[in-house]
């Protein structure tokens, strides 16, 4: 990881939250004038584009113009994201003319597919893959024999990476960047501790060999809110899965958001609905329908609250400080609470987590990562550590050239 130097933390904080305050507030309805940065804050700005996915939009929907690197980097940005987009097309078509088995493209994957975002818009880091049961052997023989090898397992999915891949990541969106396949037998959230399964009812009954689209608009919503559900559990939401939502949201009627949020496994009303959509109508006012008041009902108090008072900052990688127990205002009663609290000292799947880190090139270079669990504990004592993610991305931006200044 580049060793730029930084400001302090509440310098390095304050730019995050207002870079990434200015930049919803853009999504939401353009604003004439540029903002006023400094030189550091327009390289903040830079990280938050990256970490929230939303340098394409940005690219095509800004109306005012800043400083030339900034609009080189947008620029580039945006011909790299359809770059990239072109190859994910690519593999998707060869994916759909392989599979003898039915597969259900995820998410970034179905909002291509229905022309949500113009060419090169919205960022896919991988391609997600839905496979009933049955058909996972098969599955996994397909990706395999398209040049993927099994990387990390977990649970309910295994994530693929491609075999020919460069070492060295790129900033942001670029077509060298490799392209990996998550395939899923089922569709669920802990949240904070207790899985929400959505599974059921993704999938039409009768779809045949290849790739299919989810059996309705409403299943796809669905699945868009408990993915964003998740995040915001865990504080790592991003901007473009919030702006999915009132993207997609435009095309749904009445009926197809009752189907939406219908109940799931724990047989209660899509409660877990409730912050992402809170958090979305705050960003992007009027582009929603109200929540049903028997939806309202049903999330938690404690929840409902916190849904008022947290912000995008405070729930996504904007935030610098690694959260000591994220997912707190979702835990119901103190058995949950201690429950979350023993999960952070002893996590399940530490051989899992460990995996990850060494995957990830954000999380690699952090001696943070590869602390045991009992003193990340103790290091909350001198204050909320900063996050791996977030200061790599920061770096990254501090350290940005556009290609054409080579």
């Amino acid at each position: 990881m580049n060793e730029t130097a930084l400001p302090e933390a509440a310098v390095l904080q304050a730019a995050l939250r207002s870079t990434t305050d200015r930049l919803a507030a853009d999504l939401a309805g353009p604003l004439p004038m540029a903002p006023a940065w400094d030189e550091f804050e327009w390289r903040a700005a830079m990280a938050v584009s990256v970490m929230h996915g939303i340098s394409g939009l940005l690219a095509s929907r800004l109306v005012w113009t800043g400083p030339p690197h900034w609009q080189a980097f947008l620029a580039e940005q945006a011909e790299q994201g359809r770059r990239r987009e072109a190859r994910v097309q690519e593999l998707l078509a060869r994916l759909h003319g392989a599979a003898g088995m039915p597969l259900l493209g995820l998410k970034g994957a179905a909002l291509l597919t229905l022309g949500v975002y113009a060419h090169g818009e919205r960022p896919m880091s991988d391609i997600d893959l839905l496979a009933r049961p049955s058909d996972v052997h098969a599955a996994d023989q397909l990706i395999t024999a398209m040049g993927y090898a099994a990387g990390v397992a977990r649970h309910r999915h295994v994530a693929y990476e491609p075999l020919q891949q460069n070492a060295d990541r790129a900033f942001g969106e670029h077509e060298g960047n490799p392209i990996k396949i998550e395939l899923h037998q089922a569709i669920a959230e802990p949240l904070p501790l207790r899985k929400i399964d959505i599974t059921a009812g993704l999938m039409a009954p009768d779809t045949g060999p290849g790739l299919n689209p989810y059996s309705s608009p409403a299943a796809l919503m669905r699945h868009l809110l408990l993915h964003t559900a998740g995040n915001l559990c865990s504080c790592s939401v991003r901007l473009i899965q919030l702006h999915d939502l009132v993207a997609l949201g435009a095309r749904l009627s009445a009926s197809d958001w009752a189907q939406a949020l219908t109940p799931a496994s724990d047989g209660h009303p899509a409660w877990w609905a409730v912050p992402p959509l809170r958090l979305a109508q705050r960003l992007f006012p009027d582009r929603l329908p109200a929540i049903p008041p028997a939806v309202l009902a049903a999330c938690p108090p404690r929840l409902r609250r916190a849904c008022a008072n947290q912000g995008l900052t405070d729930l996504s990688l904007s935030r610098l400080g690694i959260p000591l127990l994220p997912g707190l205002a979702w835990a119901r009663g103190p058995a949950e609470i201690l429950g979350l609290a023993w999960q952070r000292l002893y996590p399940e799947e530490r051989a899992v987590t460990a995996q990850i880190v060494q995957r990830q090139h954000s999380l690699a270079g952090s001696s943070w990562t590869r602390r045991p669990p009992w003193l990340k504990a103790l290091s909350f004592l001198l204050g909320a550590p900063p996050r791996a993610q977030t200061l790599y991305s920061v770096h990254s931006a501090l350290a940005y050239r556009p290609a054409s200044s080579a």
